[in-house]
Parts: structure tokens; C-alpha cells; sequence
């Protein structure tokens, strides 16, 4: 199957499914479309095996083709975090900054050594051996909020505005800290690296600094560039490149191409946008919403396929292995924002219901399409099926159920009652 085909296929999948949600479901977009590709995936498998269905091989074609880590990775991603950040309002990320960083970074590091710990020894209380150091690689992996399943599906629960910021800040920025953890921590767990506490603390400074600063110069070109036009296809030309270019030079020189593009995002969204005439901005910030909600319909479907259709996890002991791995990381999650939150209140930087709050970000800490990409990403190893699985299992009830109750349990009273005035 070439590509024309299959990208025909995923289009037509996700424009059907699009309908049938809107019309019959009503669900978040997000959660409809993962849920129909999913119960749609399930029925072609189920049709296959039981020889209903003989040499049914698009399915399997589709998502090998369109390599879910290779796409999201080094493709889609970029684009759906510039798009994302462009709309973020840098007020409120200034107001709530040490809130932002405390969770995007000291959050991401605790739950990432909590999950390994704990997932370590509970899989060993069942009999399942996964070494404490790949435990430490699912952390990695896992421990990060996906933007773009938190921007998709937290905007539509109406959020009081300065949750709304730091849901949103933390999110665009610690899937970078969790891309930097997995890098390390894979390294130490496949013997491929020495380095030490020292190094590993110069990479992960390395890369979050250097995207940062990466990011502070695409935002710059960009704006020099787009004040120089009024034309709306040079401005549109001008911002898919400088978003491409600067995803690739980060991944060339090997920083954190995620907050580089936040950053950029985040840079034009506020500096320059006010200075576009609104003839020319509303026709370009259209487009760039249209851009990410097409790319994150193309993306969840995939997903619905890819927990089905790819990788049989046969000798993975799924009945105990997910369940395992949903709970440790809502364990972990709830710990990592806890205590971060409980020091925070004691200082002016935030007057809040930590117990409230903490219950709101542990159920909103969504994962998503990042997290698949890095478990696919995994080099073949005998505790990949593993992982993967358990990958699968938190991305999956994250979304569908996570995602579909946070707004029943979390009503408006109760969010407005977290953070009190300063």
C-alpha cells in the first residue's frame, strides 16, 4: 500500500467517524474518534480470526506504513505544539510560572522514579519480572501529560482560567522533560551508556535549556519574517517552514525539539500576532486551528488501530500487567502533584486546595500519542511487549475514561473552589 493510499484510507476513516460521533455519540472529538477506530479495529480482528473476513491485510498495512513513532516523533508533532502554545496566553503562564515549572519538571522527575519503583516490586509480588531499570523507562515515558490530548479534551470541561494555564503550561512543557528522561534512562537501561549522575544531569540541562533558546530564536525569525508581509499564503508559507526547520535543526543538534516548538509557539502566538493586521491573522490562526484538529483526528484514529491491529503481546500477562500499570501511574501521578503543590502552598507563590487541585491534575494528567510514539520508538528487547502493553492500557484509559468522566466529576462549583484569591 503506498502512501497516497494509506493517508486516502485514514482520511476517510477519520471524516466517517467525525460524522458518527457528532451525530450519534457526542462525545469529545478526541475521545469519539479513538473509541469508534478502536470498536472498529476490534470488529476487522475479530472477523479475521474467526476466517469471516480471509486475507484481510489493509488494516495491518495502514498503520505500518504510516509508523505511529516516526510520524508522531519526527512529523506531526511539531506542528500540533506550535498550534497548541501559539493560543496560550503568556499572562497567564507568567502569573502561575513556578506553578508551570514545579509540575512540569519536579512533578515529571518524581513520578517518573515513583512509577519505576513501585511498578518494579508490585510486577514482581505477581510473578512478573521487568528490571528496575526499564521500569524506570516506562516512568520515563508515561510520566508526561500529552499536550495534545490535555489542549484537545481539558478546553472543552471549562476550566477556570488560571487552571486552564497551568494545565496547559505544564503539559506543553513536560512532554520535552519526559522526551530528555527517556533518552537517559533508556541509555542506562540497554548498557549503551556511562554516564553518570553528572552527565546525565548536563544532557537533561542540555536539552531543556537548548530548546528553550531554540525556540526564543525560530520565535524571532518568525516574527521578523511575518511583519515584513501582508500577503496571507507568504505568511502561511513562512510559518509551516520556520515550524519544520526548527524541529529539524533541534533533532539535528539534539535538543528538545517539543519546548522549542512551545517556546516558538508561545513567542508568536503573543508577541506578534497583536502586530498582524486582523485581516491577515484571523484567515492564519484559522488555519493552524484547522491544522491541529485535523492532526489530532488523524492521530487518535491511528491510535484506535495501532492498540488492536499492531505488535500481538501474547506473552505479555495482560489481565494483570495493565491494571497494574493504570493504578501505579494514577498512584504516581497523585503523589508527584501532591507534594510539589503541599510546598508551594506554604509559600506566597500559590493559595490553593492542594487536596482538590491534586485530585483535578491527577484525573486531568491525560496521556496520549507521545507516549505510544516512545514505547514504539523502544528498540526490540524482551521487555518491550511489556511495555508497549502497558503503554497501550494507560494511554487507553486515560482518554476514554479519564478523559469522558473528568468533566461529570469535576463540576464548576468544585473547580472554582481550588484556587482562591491572592
Amino acid at each position: 500500500m503506498d502512501f497516497l493510499a494509506t493517508s486516502a484510507i485514514l482520511l476517510v476513516f477519520a471524516a466517517v467517524f467525525g460524522v458518527l460521533n457528532e451525530r450519534y455519540l457526542g462525545l469529545q472529538s478526541t475521545i469519539g474518534l479513538m473509541l469508534l477506530a478502536l470498536l472498529t479495529a476490534v470488529v476487522f480482528g475479530v472477523l479475521k480470526a474467526t476466517g469471516v473476513i480471509e486475507n484481510l491485510g489493509w488494516e495491518d498495512a495502514l498503520v505500518k506504513q504510516l509508523d505511529l513513532s516516526d510520524v508522531m516523533l519526527n512529523g506531526v508533532l511539531c506542528f500540533m505544539l506550535f498550534a497548541g502554545s501559539a493560543g496560550v496566553k503568556i499572562e497567564g503562564l507568567k502569573e502561575n510560572k513556578w506553578v508551570v515549572v514545579t509540575l512540569a519538571i519536579g512533578s515529571t522527575l518524581l513520578a517518573c522514579v515513583l512509577i519505576g519503583v513501585i511498578l518494579h516490586f508490585t510486577l514482581g509480588w505477581f510473578g512478573i519480572t521487568l528490571a528496575l531499570t526499564y521500569a524506570f523507562v516506562f516512568g520515563a515515558l508515561i510520566s508526561p501529560t500529552d499536550p495534545i490530548a490535555a489542549l484537545a479534551i481539558l478546553k472543552s470541561v471549562g476550566l477556570p482560567q488560571p487552571l486552564e494555564d497551568i494545565i496547559n503550561g505544564e503539559s506543553l512543557f513536560n512532554d520535552g522533560v519526559g522526551v530528555v528522561l527517556f533518552t537517559v534512562a533508556l541509555a542506562f537501561a540497554s548498557g549503551s551508556s556511562a554516564m553518570g549522575v553528572g552527565d546525565s544531569v548536563a544532557l537533561f540541562l542540555r536539552e531543556v535549556l537548548g530548546g528553550i533558546s531554540l525556540g526564543l530564536v525560530v520565535g524571532l525569525v518568525t516574527h521578523i519574517m511575518l511583519l515584513r508581509t501582508q500577503d496571507f499564503t507568504n505568511q502561511l508559507m513562512i510559518t509551516l517552514a520556520t515550524v519544520a526547520m526548527g524541529y529539524s535543526i533541534a533533532l539535528h543538534v539534539e535538543v528538545s525539539g517539543p519546548i522549542a516548538m512551545v517556546v516558538a509557539g508561545i513567542f508568536v502566538g503573543n508577541v506578534t500576532a497583536p502586530r498582524i493586521p486582523e485581516k491577515v491573522r484571523l484567515p492564519l490562526r484559522t488555519f493552524w486551528n484547522g491544522i491541529d484538529d485535523l492532526l489530532n483526528s488523524l492521530l487518535f484514529v491511528m491510535l484506535g488501530f495501532v492498540i488492536v491491529l499492531v505488535h500481538n503481546l501474547d506473552l505479555a500477562p495482560l489481565a494483570i500487567s495493565i491494571p497494574v500499570a493504570v493504578v501505579v501511574c494514577l498512584v504516581a501521578r497523585a503523589i508527584s502533584v501532591y507534594l510539589p503543590l503541599a510546598v508551594l502552598c506554604a509559600t506566597p507563590v500559590l493559595n490553593a486546595d492542594r487536596n482538590r487541585m491534586t485530585g483535578l491534575l491527577t484525573w486531568g494528567g491525560l496521556r496520549g500519542g507521545l507516549a505510544f510514539a516512545l514505547a514504539l520508538s523502544l528498540p526490540d528487547s524482551p521487555e518491550k511487549p511489556l511495555l508497549v502493553n502497558m503503554t497501550y492500557g494507560v494511554v487507553a484509559v486515560s482518554i476514554l475514561i479519564q478523559g469522558s468522566t473528568i468533566g461529570k466529576l469535576f463540576k464548576p462549583a468544585f473547580l472554582n473552589s481550588i484556587l482562591n484569591s491572592k
